[in-house]
């Protein structure tokens, strides 16, 4: 888990520094390594199928974390998110928190627009940084390693929290009739995907997500401590991890 993924990015290399850097200068609290802790994480993205765990997800007896839009979405349906997590460097990541509960951790990548943490400066917010070839980071950073997307990075930010069960909702990276359980029509740019007999309608960066999620699982599970990684739903990700489960 310790591989550079390729991030492609809306913004170059310049202006994800210059956001790093003002982002230090603000002397936040940053994200260190911690020990193994007990609990769980839940991961909650947009993936239609995400729907179907609401219930589940109001009796969450762990942290419950919430990417981009879908943190929005769980307040809407009543489900209490302990954490949201953000890596978009457009100031529009500040669009995304129309309610910002005060008694939320605000993981936030250094690479985020200043805008967010402008309106994030009276809420608990945690500074993390993730490791990224093409810009710098502080020597003494806890650089949190992963795929091009916030949903692949997240389980490694627990395992640095001290987190060893991490569960996945929503992580589909596919469509249905929806580009996302909170809305958005299927983008005109959709491509087939076929894992298995079966057909997903997906985005060419969706496929790299699930794959890099897929290479990330075989890690995940080794070592003197391993991460146990548990995906919901049904999606591209969902059968592209279980076809390689079944391969061995």
């Amino acid at each position: 888990t310790d591989q550079v993924f390729e991030i492609d990015c809306v913004f170059d290399p310049e202006l994800r520094q210059g956001h790093i850097d003002s982002a230090l200068k603000r002397n936040l609290p940053t994200v260190i390594s911690r020990k193994k802790r007990p609990g769980k994480v839940a991961v909650v993205a947009s993936g239609p199928s995400v729907a179907d765990y609401v219930d589940i997800l109001k009796n969450w007896d762990g942290e419950i974390w919430g990417i981009n839009r879908a943190f929005a979405w769980m307040l809407h349906r009543g489900i209490k998110p302990t954490g949201f997590l953000g890596i978009d460097p457009e100031p529009l990541l500040a669009d995304l928190l129309p309610n910002r509960p005060d008694d939320v951790t605000y993981y936030l990548a250094a690479q985020v627009h200043p805008s967010v943490f402008d309106l994030l400066k009276d809420r608990n917010v945690r500074l993390w940084f993730m490791a990224d070839g093409q810009v710098k980071m502080p020597s003494n950073a806890h650089l949190v390693f992963g795929g091009s997307t916030c949903l692949g990075r997240a389980p490694n930010l627990a395992y640095l929290l001290g987190y060893r069960d991490v569960h996945i909702f929503g992580g589909d990276s596919s469509y249905t009739d929806k580009q996302y359980v909170h809305g958005d029509d299927l983008p005109p740019n959709w491509v087939p995907a076929e894992i298995n007999g079966r057909v997903f309608k997906t985005q060419r960066n969706l496929i790299q997500q699930a794959s890099e999620f897929v290479e990330q699982m075989v890690e995940w599970s080794r070592g003197d401590e391993p991460l146990a990684v548990s995906i919901y739903g049904e999606g591209l990700m969902q059968a592209l991890v279980g076809a390689t489960m079944q391969t061995g």
